[in-house]
């Protein structure tokens, strides 16, 4: 069995070069401190995402055990929060699987 969280963005305008900057970063950052990077997926995105979104992506999570599997969506989804933050004005969609994060507040929760 395997999860997944997936992510998405909509916007009028494409990701310029700065934000663009921004989102790798943040990229990079998550990576690498990601502490079960051996056993899962690290965050990135799709190439070519479809043609109404600026940004998509999925992350397949380790599944060792419960415990890696909330850790790591926890992990994810601060780090989905800090590119929500650089593109604040998108619309955007996670989930977990088939189920929606939510934003409260100022960051996204299971």
């Amino acid at each position: 069995m395997s999860v997944s969280i997936y992510y998405s963005a909509i916007r009028n305008l494409p990701i310029n070069a700065v934000e663009s900057v921004h989102l790798l970063s943040i990229v990079d950052v998550f990576n690498e401190s990601f502490p079960y990077k051996d056993e899962g997926e690290t965050l990135s995105f799709y190439s070519a995402p479809s043609d109404e979104y600026i940004l998509e992506g999925a992350i397949k999570l380790p599944y060792q055990d419960e415990n890696t599997i909330v850790d790591s969506v926890i992990y994810w989804l601060n780090a989905i929060t800090h590119l929500t933050s650089v593109l604040s004005t998108a619309e955007w969609d996670v989930r977990i699987d088939d189920c929606p994060a939510s934003w409260v507040d100022d960051h996204w929760e299971m």
